[in-house]
């Protein structure tokens, strides 16, 4: 074989292997699983309906502090309406911070609705502090009502434990109800309301658009407005985007998520 027509085969295989990898990545996340996975922390029940096993990492700027920075590594393993998912994570900096590993299961039953249960460790590291050891969970559910439609609620610290397990200050709690309506093939819509005790009570509304390389979601709330932009390559889906508190100011965020 000549050198010409061996770097010519070369070249083609390698186009081809390009052109498939961009199909796969065009197929293989559709607008509902961009939307599930940007949601996947207010209703952990909905990692069930992710039909790919995912790793994650990602890093937000809390209003351009750097003493307020949170870095999140996640990975998840996906099979058949059953998901098994472990998340470390890290707020603050070296003097003041909060360590926190959470594990949960979600399952899908009879391709209309999904539970899922994660626990929580929380550990607070303060310089020339004690160091304080809590636990606590998190239920949720989400049930498909049509092919278009999907409602879910989810709840953190049911139990109303306390820090430190033991300690007097309680571990706030939070209830989240929401509602998505998959509009076509790249348009989902979804309203939320939340309400933390004690705390705030917050009314989200939700456009998410997924094409076939790019995409955003954009949440607008009471408190704050939130968007991403996303794009896909091969098995990967870069994010950069951030949340504006209208009372305090910006938070930048970027991360990756691979899908097999």
């Amino acid at each position: 074989m000549s050198r010409k027509l061996l770097i010519r085969c070369c070249l083609a295989s390698f186009f081809h292997l390009l052109t498939c990898s961009f199909i796969f990545a065009q197929q293989q996340v559709s607008v509902a699983d961009y939307f599930y996975f940007h949601n996947r922390e207010q209703n952990f029940s909905i990692r069930a309906w992710i039909p790919h096993g995912t790793f994650s990492l990602s890093s937000q700027n809390q209003f351009l502090l750097k003493e307020l920075c949170t870095a999140t590594i996640s990975g998840g393993y996906h099979i058949k309406g059953n998901a098994v998912v472990l998340t470390v994570s890290h707020f603050g900096y070296s003097k003041y911070g909060l360590f926190t590993i959470s594990s949960g299961y979600a399952r899908a039953f009879a391709h209309r609705i999904s539970f899922g249960l994660q626990v929580h460790y929380l550990l607070h590291h303060a310089e020339n502090y004690p160091k304080r050891h809590s636990l606590t969970f998190d239920l949720s559910l989400y049930g498909r009502i049509t092919q278009k439609v999907g409602v879910g609620i989810s709840a953190y610290n049911p139990a109303n434990l306390r820090y430190g397990l033991t300690g007097k200050e309680k571990i706030p709690m939070c209830y989240i109800l929401m509602l998505d309506y998959k509009l076509n093939d790249k348009v989902l819509l979804a309203v939320g309301a939340s309400k933390q005790l004690p705390g705030f009570f917050d009314v989200t509304a939700t456009v998410c658009f997924r094409d076939k390389f790019y995409g955003f979601i954009m949440d607008l709330s009471l408190k704050k407005m939130d968007i991403q932009f996303s794009f896909w390559w091969k098995g990967f889906q870069f994010d950069l985007g951030g949340g504006f508190d209208y009372r305090v100011g910006f938070s930048p965020r970027v991360g990756g998520q691979y899908f097999f």
